[in-house]
């Protein structure tokens, strides 16, 4: 069992640390609100107060943050993990959607204090990583993503590896990319068909068992054709804008084309001008509905 130093409490983090104590690691936890690490306590997890402070002889150290402004300083802030005293060789593991400019020099950061480095986004909601079953899409060299597959497999459903340090992430940006445009798609072809005056029951379903059904279209058509709203929150719109633009940086980076991506952030910033961008991406439906009303 390894003694895993775990950065952010979320939704998703929470969920990990979970699976992870149940099999049996050793596990100290840190986020920046104390308060919302605090209830981890009771399944057996160690509380610290900083990144510093977390990582103490830790073996493996993990974050699952929002954005590369909340990694950066998780990582390498005054007090942020990169300064503890790890055991020596320890690896990083970076579970954060982040930008790709900031995987690389994290890698460069860690790899200077001595640290394997592996970036590891999942993919999957909080309702799958509670039950074990995200996948992990691996970036960093076959012999450290060997040496983790038993900390990630704790996780996990697939661990899958993609190459060399930065290919995780890159592969997840245009994933998530490529998510955010189908829950789009989805929500204004349910708004055409609202117009039209067709059942958005019927709507749903015979787009979700048609040429057009995919697992996003499938759960983001019911929920919004039933006006279904999760709670706790699942995937924020603001989210979906943060990823997207991070994906679309990493195509523009590469010479590739797009231009869908673009169009979808247009679809996504609907809700920020509604002010639901801290809603469930499902709601974006009901952004669009209030952006007619108001266009």
């Amino acid at each position: 069992m390894a003694k895993i130093a775990f950065l952010g409490t979320g939704s998703m983090g929470a969920a990990m640390i979970k699976n992870y104590l149940k099999g049996g690691h050793e596990v100290t936890v840190c986020n920046r609100t104390i308060a919302k690490a605090e209830p981890l306590k009771a399944l057996g997890a160690k509380v610290a107060i900083t990144p510093k402070e977390a990582v103490e002889d830790a073996e493996v150290v993990i974050s699952c943050l929002t954005n590369d402004d909340a990694s950066r300083d998780s990582w390498n802030g005054e007090n942020g993990a990169l300064k503890g005293n790890f055991k020596p060789g320890a690896f990083a593991i970076e579970a954060s959607t982040a930008s790709l400019e900031w995987i690389r020099e994290l890698d460069g950061l860690a790899q200077a204090k001595g640290m394997h480095f592996l970036d590891c986004p999942v993919a999957g909601r909080p309702d799958l990583a509670n039950a074990g079953k995200l996948k992990v899409f691996a970036g960093g060299s076959a012999d450290d993503v060997d040496a983790m597959r038993p900390v990630l497999d704790a996780i996990s459903a697939a661990v899958i590896h993609f190459g060399p340090v930065g290919s995780g992430i890159t592969f997840k940006l245009i994933y998530n990319v490529m998510g955010a445009l189908q829950v789009a798609a989805t929500a204004e072809g349910l708004i055409a068909c609202e117009a039209a005056g067709i059942d958005l029951r019927v709507a749903a379903d015979a787009f979700s068992n048609g040429a057009t059904g995919s697992p996003h279209v499938k759960l983001h058509s019911k929920n919004m054709a039933e006006g279904i709203i999760n709670d706790p929150i699942m995937f924020t719109g603001k989210n979906r804008i943060k990823d997207t633009r991070y994906g679309i940086e990493v195509i523009d980076s590469l010479g590739a084309q797009s231009i869908l991506g673009r169009g979808t952030i247009q679809v996504w910033e609907q809700m920020v001008e509604q002010g639901m961008e801290l809603r469930n991406d499902s709601e974006l439906i009901d952004a669009l509905r209030a952006a007619a009303k108001t266009g």
